[in-house]
């Protein structure tokens, strides 16, 4: 056989690499160095960081069985951890196994204390605000009438923008205190001398945050003055807040409700409002009003069913009736078309004298 030129270039007869392969360096296995390097220290790394936010975790939430466990450990450590806990008690008197515990006048007494007490020290640095801010919450999961003074002083203190998540808080956990002491099997009613009093005034704030948390929380009392101020409410220039108004009034067959009710879910005005969706959030937000309001509507013709709601019909059907593309245009979920025709034949059932079975 005739040889070829590599042949000829190689005495051996091995075939010859081309020029540039003959300045790569030889392949060799991967020495144990290397291997450490690549794979063992990093995952040493990784092992140390994951220990360190376990002990973490566990210096946090080593009192965690019991809810009087968590109150002591509100007394003592760095502020992050107190505010964890006071965020984890908070959760847990939610829990019905801690049913009792959450009608224990003197454990409320004692967070209510506490929560005084880092009111009155002032301190603005983002762990003590939100401890503040989760003492306020566990203090307003109680099922007492012991609290309401530091909730109310909560509520009231404004000496700097950073507190508003504070007065917030505290607004909610007086709404649900009320709410809470409802549901018992013997009612009872949130009775405090400045209750009402403090919540007409902070329905006038100049904090929107805080109105719309007033509202809420003026729904769940409910008294005359109450009522009357939500009457009013239902105009406020902030979106949220007169829509809270609203539902507290329907759910009390209010029929002042029924023009901010319409606007809730008029679908023209998501199109053509200012209000523009930028964010997910926004839009599950705006999903939650509209099912917030389908709700409140069909309560109102159940409390009222001689109230006009011809308004919030009206809306409805244009819900009702509304193409795949407007409701992409509005970013809205499919669903609302269904929700909305539900609610109409629920509205018409109960305005035409047949209730709910």
């Amino acid at each position: 056989m005739t040889a070829t030129a590599h042949d000829r270039d190689d005495p051996s007869g091995a075939p010859r690499l081309p020029s540039g392969a003959e300045l790569l360096p030889p392949v060799e296995p991967p020495s144990a160095g290397f291997i450490i390097q690549l794979f063992v220290v990093p995952a040493l790394i990784v092992l140390v960081i994951v220990g360190v936010w376990l002990s973490f975790s566990w210096l946090v939430r080593r009192t965690a069985t019991r809810p009087q466990d968590l109150v002591q450990g509100l007394e003592q450590g760095p502020s992050v951890a107190r505010w964890q806990r006071a965020s984890e008690l908070a959760d847990m008197l939610r829990n019905e196994r801690f049913a009792e515990f959450r009608r224990n006048p003197d454990a409320a007494q004692q967070v209510a204390r506490i929560l005084e007490r880092e009111i009155e020290s002032g301190g603005m640095d983002d762990d003590e605000v939100e401890f503040r801010k989760y003492l306020a919450y566990a203090v307003g999961e109680f099922e007492v009438q012991e609290g309401v003074d530091a909730l109310l002083t909560a509520a009231k203190t404004d000496r700097d923008p950073r507190e508003v998540g504070v007065r917030d808080a505290a607004l909610r956990a007086i709404a649900i205190r009320i709410y809470n002491l409802r549901q018992l099997d013997v009612p009872q009613e949130l009775t405090h001398p400045e209750l009402e009093s403090t919540l007409l005034r902070l329905a006038g704030d100049e904090d929107p945050a805080i109105r719309l948390q007033a509202a809420f929380a003026l729904g769940h009392l409910g008294t005359p003055a109450a009522i009357e101020r939500l009457e009013v409410m239902v105009d406020d220039p902030h979106a949220d807040t007169r829509y809270n108004a609203a539902v507290a009034l329907a759910r009390r067959g209010n029929d002042r409700a029924v023009e901010t009710l319409a606007e809730m879910v008029d679908l023209e005005e998501m199109i053509n409002g200012p209000q523009e969706i930028t964010s997910q959030t926004e839009a599950l937000h705006r999903g939650m009003i509209i099912r917030t309001a389908i709700a409140a509507a069909q309560e109102l013709a159940h409390q009222n069913p001689t109230a006009d709601l011809s308004p919030v019909i009206e809306a409805l059907e244009q819900l009702a009736d509304a193409e795949p593309g407007s409701l992409a245009e509005a970013q809205l979920p499919p669903r609302v078309v269904s929700d909305a025709r539900s609610a109409l034949k629920v509205i018409h059932r109960e305005l035409a004298g047949n209730p709910r079975p």
